[in-house]
Formats: structure tokens, sequence, C-alpha cells
């Protein structure tokens, strides 16, 4: 179980998925094992128990009970659970932030149209000429609904 725990968390590590200095620490004791390990004619690897002793006393491990070895690969479990949800929800918020700006940059399109046909057809909307008077009339509500959005 304590290994499974160990290979799961190097995966993660090297994944880019958790970030921790633990995790880093378990590369490194990986990386010094194999630096220590001793290699026979016939291809075969082994620790000698001094090398092992060296390795454990090089990078602070501590051996653990099968029991704390669960015990971590559960909190590891749910710390890894809390990073997938927090991803979740952050990219959710950086969708809802996109389409914010998004509809914002359209109401600003829009408003900045109403203001080119105010101008265009000022004299028109200054003499109530009845053909501009839906127009004048649409301007007017947009203006009143959107600038105060655009200005909060």
């Amino acid at each position: 179980m304590a290994s499974n725990f160990l290979e799961n968390l190097k995966k993660s590590v090297e994944e880019g998925n958790f970030n921790s200095e633990a995790a880093k620490k378990i590369i490194e004791i990986d990386k010094l094992a194999d630096e220590k390990f001793v290699k026979t004619n016939d291809g075969t690897k082994y620790v000698d128990t001094k090398n092992l002793d060296e390795l454990t006393k090089e990078v602070g491990v501590k051996t653990v009970t099968e029991e704390e070895a669960a015990v971590l690969n559960s909190e590891y479990e749910m710390e890894m659970e809390r990073v997938k949800k927090q991803d979740a929800v952050n990219q959710q918020l950086a969708t809802l932030i996109e389409i914010e700006d998004i509809v914002k940059l359209s109401i600003d399109d829009m408003l900045a149209f109403v203001d080119e046909l105010d101008d265009k057809f000022s004299k028109e909307f200054e003499s109530e000429d009845p053909m501009f008077g839906d127009l004048a009339q649409k301007i007017e509500q947009i203006n009143s609904k959107y600038n105060p959005i655009i200005n909060n």
C-alpha cells in the first residue's frame, strides 16, 4: 500500500499535478536511491545496508508502519481531491469572468453605436421628426438601461 502511495505521489509530481516539498523530496529520494544501488554481474540491483543507512540519513527518510502509510495515503488522496475541486472552481470562475468581459465589451460597442446615431441624427431628434421617433425612443431606452451598468 505504501509503495502505491509513493508511486502515485511521484507520478503526480512528474505530471505537474502536485507540487509540494514532500513530493519533491520523494523524487530526490528516488534519484539518490538509484545512485546508491549496487549492481551485480547478472544485472540485478540491491541496496546494501550501509548505503541504505546513508541514504535515509541523507534525505531524512522516516520509516512508517502500514497503518501510518495508510493514513498518509488517505491524506494525500483527500488533498488531491481538494486540489481537483479547487481547479474546477477556478476554471468556472475564469469562464464567468471571460463571459462578463465579452458582455461588457458588447455593451460598450452598443453604446458607442448609440452615440454615433445620436450625433448623426441630432438635428432630426431635436426637430422631433416623427420618422425618427422610434429610433430616438430606443436610444433613450438603451442609454437609461445600460449606462448605469457600465458606470458601475
